[in-house]
């Protein structure tokens, strides 16, 4: 006897042999840093309930040619997960992950509507009716583009226009990389075509920040535009009444002044949305705050892990041998565990020294070979000691670095999202230091004694804004994995009768849930 079609309201994580009659709403694919790719869709049944689905890596090539945007299927035996996504596209509680035994059938189901879109209304938004981080489905017409740059580099390029709908208020937009490009050819090429509604499937609301308003955007690939697309019924009707209260592709409003470079220099994009500290001025900070700072970077730090850990073949965190199977914090599995680098760094300015971690993109760059690599002509010559930090590695070190890090209250050390090695850019960043060091505040002894020794408190900072290749190895959030210093952290300064020598106190280390500067 057949397994009967469930709905989707009804899965959970109690079993995996569910068997569904849904319809593909959205197909998309992902790279990683790794350079794998792997599928995510949106499927909805007849009841219109939504669920996310993901194709790994591994059976990409198997299911790619059998799955097909706006086609229905009858699918059955998935891997049920958490709805864990930092921005989910539905708001059911779990999803499915394809397996080996997924099987996906091609039927004509009719009572499955062709389409079905997740709205909310404008008017919605700027009242704030709104999860942050859940996707949703906007359609509006374009009242003024204020702000256009196209680039050669897809992922740079940025439209800033108004949206509006029935309920006459507006609300900002932006769209970064290749919708940002879709959106300026279609203008280009479309003049005649009047003015502009567009759909927007599974897109971001930005809460106001400081001087940020309210902004809707792309989650990059997540994320699909469509412009004037008149065989979507919810578009046709808005453009037909709104057609007297759009302004024309042709009118100044709507006038797109594009640039081919982008009108910000390397300096000002390292430094955006980051504070240009030295060591000191850090070392005096009292919340969670970005930094840009200058360094040499001394001596390897030995940690609890050596100068690697295994890690997931999806993504950057570690993983545990669980019921024989590698599996991560976001439950991936892995075949294998994939070395990656995680590296302290003892750091000085010449004022003060400071522990820094520095992860697997960033370590890459400045060896020129991957852990992997590393690991295996280690492993050929029979010197391979999981403990035993490489020679190569010393590459890094004596090297003077512009750092872009996080640094966060009662974190024993800075945690790197980027860096530059250009001598120019040091000099600027050299130059926007505060002029008065908080240090000369510090009530120093003249006596020659190191009983004599004076402190003052202060309280590390570093911000998490910024969040994925960096990922904390274990749990991808924010936490300590590692013993935490106390609140406050005492600089000590030694002398002798030539010279005058601060140290910074450098504890344990921690990870930290970032992403990668771009």
């Amino acid at each position: 006897m057949a397994r009967p079609i469930e709905y989707i309201s009804s899965i959970d994580d109690s079993k995996d042999l569910w068997k569904v009659a849904v319809r593909c709403k959205h197909l998309w694919s992902v790279t990683s840093s790794q350079n794998r790719e792997h599928l995510e869709l949106i499927l909805f049944d007849s009841k219109l309930d939504l669920i996310q689905a993901i194709v790994p890596s591994y059976l990409v090539s198997k299911f790619k040619t059998q799955l097909e945007l706006g086609c229905s299927y009858i699918m059955q035996n998935f891997k049920v997960s958490s709805n864990d996504f930092s921005f989910k596209s539905t708001d059911h509680k779990f999803k499915l992950i394809f397996c080996g035994s997924t099987s996906v059938k091609k039927v004509q189901l009719a009572n499955i509507p062709l389409n079905h879109l997740k709205l909310i209304g404008i008017n919605a938004i700027i009242e704030g009716k709104y999860r942050t981080n859940l996707l949703y489905d906007i359609i509006g017409g374009v009242t003024e583009i204020s702000q256009a740059q196209i680039i050669p580099d897809n992922n740079k390029s940025k439209v800033v226009f108004s949206l509006t709908d029935l309920s006459k208020h507006h609300v900002q937009c932006t769209l970064w990389g290749k919708l940002a490009v879709q959106l300026n050819e279609y203008y280009t090429t479309h003049k005649a075509d009047g003015s502009i509604v567009l759909l927007l499937m599974n897109a971001r609301i930005k809460e106001p920040q400081g001087n940020y308003p309210l902004n809707v955007s792309n989650a990059w690939n997540g994320t699909k535009l469509l412009i004037n697309d008149l065989s979507i019924e919810e578009v046709k009707n808005l453009k037909e009444k709104l057609k007297d209260d759009l302004p024309t592709l042709s009118s100044s409003s709507m006038q797109m002044e594009t640039t081919n470079t982008s009108v910000f220099s390397d300096l000002d994009k390292f430094v955006w949305k980051a504070e240009v500290l030295s060591l000191s001025d850090i070392a005096y900070l009292q919340t969670e705050t970005t930094c840009v700072t200058v360094a040499t970077l001394e001596k390897f730090e030995c940690g609890q892990s050596g100068w690697y850990y295994d890690g997931c073949s999806e993504c950057t965190k570690s993983v545990t041998l669980k019921d024989g199977k590698f599996m991560c914090y976001s439950k991936h599995i892995s075949s294998e565990p994939v070395p990656r680098f995680k590296l302290e760094v003892l750091a000085s300015d010449g004022k003060l020294k400071y522990k820094f971690v520095f992860w697997d993109v960033d370590c890459v760059k400045l060896i020129g070979k991957s852990a992997l690599q590393m690991k295996l002509d280690l492993m050929e010559t029979g010197d391979f000691d999981p403990l035993e930090f490489p020679y190569e590695l010393d590459v890094m070190l004596k090297k003077e670095l512009a750092i872009r890090a996080v640094f966060q209250p009662n974190k024993a050390s800075l945690s790197v999202i980027g860096f530059k090695a250009d001598e120019v850019l040091r000099t600027k960043i050299k130059e926007r230091f505060k002029c008065e060091e908080h240090t000369s505040k510090i009530v120093v002894s003249t006596d020659d004694t190191r009983d004599d020794m004076h402190t003052a408190s202060c309280t590390p900072t570093i911000t998490t804004s910024e969040k994925q290749s960096h990922d904390d190895p274990q749990t991808g959030s924010s936490s300590d994995m590692s013993t935490s210093h106390p609140s406050s952290l005492a600089i000590s300064k030694y002398f002798s009768t030539d010279r005058q020598l601060l140290t910074f106190p450098v504890l344990s280390s921690y990870d930290s849930s970032l992403s990668t500067y771009s």
